[in-house]
């Protein structure tokens, strides 16, 4: 009776935080110009207004390119913050994680605004709002790709490492010859977050950019403030189905990456068979020699 009855309460959790982004997708086909739920009828020509005009899809695409490169760069400060965190002492280790963790602590509308200001002072006139954006990101990001990144260098072998080191090879060819083949699936995943939450962010948007280039989250958000427009649903129907999307790759990853985790495994277990076999003989021998 309990196990069925948390069944249900889980089906209900799920349903509330479902429900309102399942509307999402029959509003975008409303046949009427205004968001009437349900829909009198179906149509998708809201769909062909949204990839006909240039600010929406110029949104669209803003919004995908700063996802990508803030995401690249997170997946840079951080794996390079883990790896640092790992040489350091435990007291500077103490120090410099509490100064990475700040973005996750710090409410985004004061990091906005603050970043706002730094635009304006101390960056020159003319600067990219697209630039801005991504660096934004990428320092909002990071600390989940830092703690993804350190989670995954817990299972790193590096006595490999060391012994690639002894061999010769310098610092930064041991890490890409034996340490970033067993931490990739940490990489691409942690990549795949980052760029989800570039892609939703909405707050920094508004602070750093104009009416003429803002994110697709900024554009929507600016859009059914004054007006029920149609085109809000379309967008975000987009959006949902990016997500999906993003959510299937991260999937992907996290089971190919089980796989190759498990195959490696049973080679290095069959490895040591004939190793543990020569040594129970050899144990053998002499406890008959005895």
């Amino acid at each position: 009776m309990t196990r069925v009855l948390l069944w249900i309460f889980s089906a209900l959790v799920c349903l509330y935080l479902l429900l309102p982004a399942a509307v999402v997708i029959p509003l975008s086909f409303n046949s009427s110009p205004f968001l009437q739920f349900p829909p009198p009828g179906y149509t998708t020509k809201w769909y062909e207004q949204f990839f006909a005009d240039p600010s929406w899809t110029g949104s669209l695409f803003m919004s995908f390119r700063v996802g990508s490169m803030s995401a690249l760069l997170s997946i840079v400060l951080g794996a390079t913050a883990a790896y640092f965190l790992l040489r350091a002492g435990r007291k500077t280790e103490r120090y410099v994680d509490t100064a990475l963790a700040l973005p996750l602590v710090v409410p985004i509308v004061v990091f906005a605004a603050g970043l706002y200001f730094v635009k304006l002072v101390y960056l020159p006139q003319g600067t990219s709002p697209e630039l801005v954006l991504v660096l934004a990101h990428g320092v909002m990001t990071m600390p989940y790709v830092l703690l993804y990144i350190r989670a995954a260098f817990s299972q790193v072998n590096w006595q490999l490492e060391r012994a690639a080191r002894n061999a010769g090879a310098s610092g930064v060819r041991a890490f890409a010859d034996v340490v970033l083949p067993q931490i990739w699936p940490a990489l691409a995943a942690s990549g795949v977050l980052a760029f989800v939450l570039s892609l939703d962010e909405t707050v920094i948007s508004m602070f750093v950019t104009d009416g003429s280039t803002r994110t697709l989250p900024a554009r929507m958000f600016s859009s059914i403030s004054y007006q029920l427009n149609p085109l809000v649903p379309v967008a975000a129907a987009v959006m949902l189905g990016s997500m999906a999307a993003l959510g299937i790759l991260y999937l992907v990853i996290r089971i190919v990456a089980n796989r190759l985790k498990n195959t490696q495994q049973s080679h290095a277990a069959r490895a040591t068979e004939p190793e543990n076999s020569t040594r129970e003989i050899a144990i053998s021998k002499v406890v008959e020699g005895s």
